[in-house]
């Protein structure tokens, strides 16, 4: 067990002590936090600048007034927005602020006719800096909706945005505003009609209790924890296909069975290689929850989950880290690794294919049928368990666990019987066949 250990600690010095390791996997990570955590509440609490100068508008003296009214009340379309997003967001103090520091800046803005002006003469002001900007509102989009002709802002190159977009949006609503009002209708009136009502989901269960459905926790959360489980496992998964066939290829491999048993040495290199998934999935897991609490939607993730979530990353990982190994030890030259990698990564990326329908249908057949079958287990059983609105089978959970460390005990005796056998073997790498007969032989 002792030179287990060794292998193992020297396994993860070599990867996780080098400068690519500890930017790409921690100190990303660390910027990923303290962007989540401090600059985005920071440019979300910072106020915008506000809209300010004089806007020239060409169009008739009642488009001009509403034009003024909506530019003193503020961008209120955003507030319609607002009124239209799910709970999770508006309750949200760092989405409130985003949404409050949108409306109400356009406060400082002068409208001015200008109809004795021509359209060049007005570009030449907004050139020199005497506008803000100019409107150009034909009198045919008052009386018609079929009219040709458009609703033109013209803009300095210096403009915001978000400043133009309440420019335009003040500027669509006062046309619409004129035309009720010249057909006898209030628009404040209308708009209160025509607004629509938000829409709560709650879902019931079999046995009666009743959830609000939330569909970001449905679509994003699960796809996150999937490709964490694939980040952690297969990060380290190839740092182990890498150095097992530099090794061999250098004989250093050679010199290291001189000291150990090509047992202690697999088992050395996998624990190693552990170690280093564990720091990456740490790492990044990390990240993600300083994402999640920034935007307060730590609530959408329950510690069940995370729970299982360790539990099937160290199925993922053995899974992973064995098939690596066996790979590594069988060939003597990376490009050699792809032929054999190539149909396992076929196996390995369905998941990520089935991901749209596993997400929508997380009790289905097909869901449940590769629940069980390894190496696809782990992560399709995180993406139902985290997608699914009503809780996973118990029964199918604590299967799913038997099935995938009874998977990997399987999958590291056969990793052993090729590794035992493969890495001392020099010349043509063997192919799936000749795989299949080291592990009778071994």
């Amino acid at each position: 067990m002792r030179k287990t250990l060794t292998v193992a600690w020297r396994e993860f010095r070599h990867t996780a002590m080098t400068k690519a390791f500890l930017f790409g996997a921690i100190i990303m990570p660390i910027l990923m936090m303290g962007l989540f955590i401090v600059v985005i509440p920071l440019m979300m609490e910072s106020n915008n600048t506000p809209l300010q100068g004089k806007i020239a508008v060409i169009g008739s003296s009642d488009v001009i007034q509403e034009l003024q009214e909506q530019l003193t009340i503020g961008d209120t379309q955003i507030q319609n927005i607002a009124d239209q997003l799910p709970d999770m967001i508006t309750n949200d103090p760092i989405a409130n602020a985003v949404l409050n520091n949108a409306s109400g800046k356009a406060t400082d803005v002068e409208i001015i006719p200008a109809k004795e002006k021509t359209i060049e003469e007005l570009k030449q002001l907004v050139q020199e800096g005497e506008l803000a900007g100019f409107i150009v509102i034909p009198e045919s989009l008052l009386v018609s909706t079929d009219s040709e002709d458009r609703l033109e802002v013209f803009i300095p190159s210096s403009f915001s945005p978000n400043h133009t977009d309440i420019l335009g949006s003040a500027s669509s609503r006062a046309v619409v505003d004129v035309r009720l009002e010249r057909v006898g209708h209030i628009p404040k009136e209308i708009r209160a009609l025509t607004r629509r009502p938000r829409t709560f989901a709650t879902r019931i269960s079999d046995d009666g209790v009743e959830a609000e459905d939330n569909e970001v926790a449905r679509r994003i959360i699960p796809m996150a924890f999937m490709m964490l489980l694939w980040i952690a496992t297969f990060t380290s998964g190839n740092y182990l296909l890498t150095t097992t066939i530099e090794e061999k290829a250098n004989k250093v491999m050679e010199v290291l069975l001189s000291a150990i048993s090509p047992m202690q040495l697999l088992a050395g290199k996998i624990l190693g290689q552990a170690g280093v998934s564990a720091v990456i999935l740490c790492m990044y897991g990390s990240a993600a929850i300083a994402g999640l609490i920034a935007f307060a939607m730590m609530d959408l993730v329950p510690m069940l989950h995370l729970a299982l979530f360790g539990v099937y990353f160290i199925i993922a990982y053995f899974m992973i880290a064995t098939i690596m190994a066996a790979v590594g030890s069988a060939v003597t030259e990376l490009r050699d690794a792809q032929s054999l990698m190539g149909p396992i990564m076929l196996i390995l990326i369905i998941p990520m294919a089935l991901w749209p329908v596993l997400a929508e249908h997380p009790n289905g057949m097909i869901a449940t049928i590769t629940s069980f079958a390894p190496p696809l287990l782990p992560f399709v059983m995180i993406l139902r368990v985290t997608a699914s609105t009503e809780p996973v089978a118990l029964w199918q959970i604590v299967l799913s666990i038997v099935v995938g460390f009874a998977s990997v005990i399987a999958m590291v005796w056969m990793c052993a019987r090729i590794f035992r056998i493969g890495v001392l073997m020099q010349g043509k790498p063997p192919n799936v066949l000749q795989l299949v007969r080291w592990i009778r032989q071994g």
